[in-house]
Formats: structure tokens, sequence, C-alpha cells
């Protein structure tokens, strides 16, 4: 708290369990790779082929089928190779956003980091802090770090409506959730 104003930003403690998960993911990823590639190596070697001659040659048609399903398999692991490296590069453009709260202007000003290139700023108005929700992995809770969300009341003259704002990768939730709601 820096006179009324809280400032909430994001820890690197809090992506250590998504790396943690995303690395996981991606041996796993690796090993099948290898398993299924130990396998189509097999078949080229017991008929003397390549990807292309194995289409032309004489292949017993379980043989063939069973290329065909490991093209098909391969496909899909280096569709998931590409996913993992662009939501790996994600995750460290969580670290770029912080919130403020304002308590002398009412204010919430939230910026967030969107990946590849983009920056997102919201500025509300707040009356009160309704509700403070955390989530937490098994990893947050290792780590003591997690997601808050905020759930808030904006008055105007017309009406009156709810407005949240979710904060990713925080330090001490349990500690911030009594903050703002005490």
């Amino acid at each position: 708290m820096a006179g009324n104003r809280y400032i909430l930003k994001p820890h690197f403690l809090g992506i250590v369990g998504d790396l943690i998960i995303r690395g996981f993911f991606l041996g796993i990823t690796y090993m099948i790779f290898n398993f299924v590639n130990g396998f189509r190596e097999g078949i080229y070697e017991r008929y003397d082929v390549d990807f292309l001659s194995s289409f032309t040659l004489d292949i017993e048609i379980m043989d063939l089928a069973i290329l065909l399903l490991i093209y098909i398999v391969s496909v899909i692991l280096i569709y998931f190779l590409i996913r993992f490296f662009i939501k790996f590069f994600a995750v460290w453009y969580q670290l770029g956003g912080k919130a403020i709260l304002d308590y002398d202007q009412g204010k919430i000003i939230a910026t967030k980091m969107k990946f590849p290139f983009n920056r997102v700023s919201i500025e509300s108005k707040w009356h009160d802090i309704i509700e403070v929700e955390i989530e937490q992995t098994i990893f947050d809770q290792a780590f003591d770090t997690g997601t808050v969300t905020i759930e808030y009341l904006v008055l105007s003259d017309v009406d009156s409506q709810m407005k949240d704002i979710q904060l990713k990768n925080l330090k001490n939730p349990e500690k911030i959730k009594k903050r703002l709601l005490g």
C-alpha cells in the first residue's frame, strides 16, 4: 500500500507451476514422438524404403496402415509442439501486467500484456469491492501464489453493475484477499 494506492503485480514464482506443467507435457510429447519414430524406422528398414517410396513399393497392407497412422500421429505431435512453444512464451507475458487500486479516486487501473505484442489497459471507477476469489493449483499452493479475481460494484447515475478483474500469478493471495476485504 503506497498512500491510498494498492499495487498488485505478478510474481515469477507464479509462473513456475505453469512452466513445470508445460515441461512435463513437452517430455511426454517427446517420448511419444521417439516411440512412434522407432516404429517408423523399423518399417523403413524392413522394406528398405523412405517416406516417398513407402507409398509406391510393395508393402504389406498392415504395415502401410501403421505407417499412415504414424504419419497422422506425427502431425498431431507437431501441432502440440507448436502449441507448446506459443503457450510457453505466452506464460512469460503474464509477468508484464499489474493492477492499481486507487482508494482516493475510486479507480481500478489494470494493465495486461497479451501474446505476442498487445498491451491492454483497463480503467474503471468503483464503489465497493464485493468479493475476492482465489484460485490455486497444486503448484500455486506450494509456491504461495495464485489467481485473484476481484469483483467490484460500479455505480453510475442511471444504474449499478458488477464487474470483475482477474489477476494471475500473485504472491500471497490470502494476504491480498484480507487487505482488500478488510
